[in-house]
């Protein structure tokens, strides 16, 4: 009876189980928040360039997609996320163009390592080492505006033009 009751409490009290991780070669599930780190200069733009040319991922050059970057997991080559630093709105597309080794997954994941970013974009940033908290979207946090169509204000209906008629 005690075992049952022990066994009850710990299974009421203890945290809940967190899905496990994907397997490296899958998708990240997002949103993901962890850490960003970046490439050295020039080799972000190099990889995006030679995936290109193996047509590993889609044509993305800026403007339309504001940088390039990396994430821990193959199956997010060619996908197009957003990035929120902390306190800062959304920034994105980033188009993601390589991603790290099999041998180093386990390392970088336990580290909480979410993304490394193009040279460019840690330079816009301010970055000299990683930054934490960021949080990385599947799509755009914004909401697009939706235009109506313009109501004439302040005149009388009796001024409004009258609709059309059929003419006989």
């Amino acid at each position: 009876m005690l075992a049952a009751i022990i066994l009850t409490l710990s299974l009421l009290l203890s945290p809940v189980q967190q899905q496990p991780n994907p397997p490296w070669y899958m998708s990240t599930p997002l949103p993901a928040r962890g850490e960003v780190t970046f490439y050295a200069y020039d080799v972000m733009e190099r990889a995006y360039h030679r995936r290109l040319e193996l047509a590993q991922v889609p044509y993305c050059d800026k403007p339309a997609c504001v940088g390039y970057i990396a994430t821990l997991r193959p199956g997010d080559l060619g996908r197009k996320v957003w990035l929120v630093r902390p306190g800062l709105p959304a920034e994105g597309p980033f188009l993601v163009v390589d991603y790290a080794a099999a041998r180093d997954f386990d390392r970088l994941n336990q580290r909480g390592v979410v993304a490394e970013v193009d040279y460019e974009t840690a330079r816009r940033w301010g970055m000299s080492g990683p930054l934490y908290n960021v949080t990385m979207l599947s799509e755009s946090p914004m909401t697009e505006r939706m235009y109506l169509p313009m109501v004439p204000i302040g005149r009388p209906a009796s001024t409004l033009p009258a609709p059309a008629t059929q003419r006989q």
